[in-house]
């Protein structure tokens, strides 16, 4: 049985995606989970030696990562009729792909040969349709308007800023949380209202963002630690916060100006993370446990 089950994405129908052990703790593959059909295992590609779902889509193709049969960690796509595909074969390790939206694009982050880390926006097929100018710059998300948000280095190579990224418009940065050494746009949904997180020198700060609103702050419980994971179309946000006591949480805000739900942990559990949220409000998370 595996020791460790990770689950990090959700769509609207309930399947869930992630990453899990296997017997051994010598490797981990990319798995779905259905309530009706339990935990599926996606194996990896050919020759590669694991995987990683990270968000799943409304027709359940998959984005994450893998090892090629070179050892190097690319960003990959899964569906059904291909199984892993990778986006790109590389010399570097440490690439990701993050996000997914239900046109089969996918977002993440790409390490090229000469050490330069790239935004992308990749679709099956091969061709990048978008390879980030700015040599940091990682993108988090995509939304169905083909919007990407993420972080990028400003020009000074002093902090990370959150932008908003069209085909339009490029790169646009969006701002800083107030005293944040990085600033990470997470998520948006197709209202294009991001979430994400500031961080501070000794917590992280949970923010709201809308073109014509900016940066918003948002409540935690009760604690100094906050972070905007994912944002539904309805607007709930999930994430985590810190409590009174100082233990992390898996939180579910009805909205940016909404204190937060905590959702609580696993019987026995002390900690727990949300990571996505579908427009039914359910929430695909961890907790640990004994």
């Amino acid at each position: 049985m595996a020791t460790a089950v990770t689950p990090l994405g959700i769509n609207d129908t309930g399947e869930v995606v992630g990453y899990s052990d296997l017997p051994g703790n010598t490797t981990r593959h990319g798995f779905t989970w259905t309530a009706s059909g339990g935990m599926v295992d996606l194996g990896t590609l050919p020759g590669g030696a694991w995987s990683q779902g990270e968000k799943i889509n409304a027709s359940g193709d998959i984005s994450g990562e893998a090892t090629d049969s070179h050892g190097h960690q690319v960003p990959a796509f899964w569906s059904a009729s291909t199984g892993w595909v990778a986006a790109v074969s590389s010399p570097v390790s440490g690439s990701y792909g993050y996000s997914i939206n239900d046109s089969g694009a996918v977002t993440g982050q790409l390490y090229t040969s000469n050490g330069a880390l790239r935004g992308f926006y990749w679709r099956l097929g091969g061709a990048f349709l978008y390879t980030s100018t700015t040599i940091w710059e990682v993108g988090y998300d995509i939304n169905n308007n083909n919007y990407i948000v993420g972080n990028f280095l400003t020009p000074d190579l002093q902090r990370w800023e959150a932008f908003v990224w069209s085909q339009g418009t490029g790169t646009v940065g969006i701002g800083f949380v107030p005293g944040a050494s990085s600033t990470l746009a997470h998520a948006i949904n197709d209202n294009n209202e991001a979430t994400g997180l500031g961080y501070l020198a000794s917590s992280t700060t949970a923010f709201y963002w809308k073109k014509g609103t900016g940066i918003v702050l948002m409540q935690t419980l009760g604690g100094i630690i906050g972070a905007g994971l994912d944002i539904s179309l309805a607007g709930n946000i999930a994430g985590w916060s810190s409590n009174a006591s100082g233990q992390t949480h898996a939180a579910l805000w009805n909205n940016y100006t909404s204190v937060p739900q905590d959702l609580g942990v696993l019987p026995s559990g002390t900690i727990s993370y949300a990571y996505s949220v579908n427009s039914s409000g359910q929430v695909a998370g961890f907790s640990d446990v004994p």
